[in-house]
């Protein structure tokens, strides 16, 4: 399987909130890196991130309700390695709209990721994340 078809079938797993098909899809020394720096995310091991998958995205959204669509991907001299420009659209639970854009830098190692290093739209995170903490007081 090409990397480009496991960042796919990771990102099918994680909308249709399939954890186990998506722990699956990590190498045991799995690590995400959320960037830029300054939004304080410290680097998560492949238990870390999938609690934190199933605290966000199971909270925030039913099962298919956010679509990943993949815009371009980059080969990178370092085989087994991507540059993804990646978006993400939906409505959660509380009606909220998501539109999120990501780099991801995808390791694959075997055909398992080995490393995700994601740069996010920090400043749509932090509107999302206000706008539902509004939601779930009215």
């Amino acid at each position: 399987m090409t990397t480009t078809a496991i960042l796919h079938s990771y990102l099918f797993a994680a909308s249709a909130h399939d954890w186990d098909t998506a722990l699956g899809l990590f190498t045991d020394d799995f690590q995400l890196t959320l960037l830029p720096a300054s939004a304080g995310h410290p680097a998560q091991t492949k238990s870390q991130f999938v609690k934190t998958l199933e605290g966000s995205v199971k909270k925030w959204f039913a099962p298919g309700a956010l679509q990943h669509t993949v815009n371009e991907v980059y080969e990178t001299k370092s085989e087994g390695t991507i540059i993804a420009h990646v978006n993400s659209d939906g409505t959660s639970k509380l009606g909220t709209p998501w539109h999120n854009e990501y780099m991801l830098i995808v390791e694959v190692q075997g055909n398992k990721i080995r490393r995700i290093t994601e740069f996010m739209d920090s400043g749509f995170m932090k509107g999302f994340v206000d706008a539902e903490a509004k939601a779930t007081k009215a």
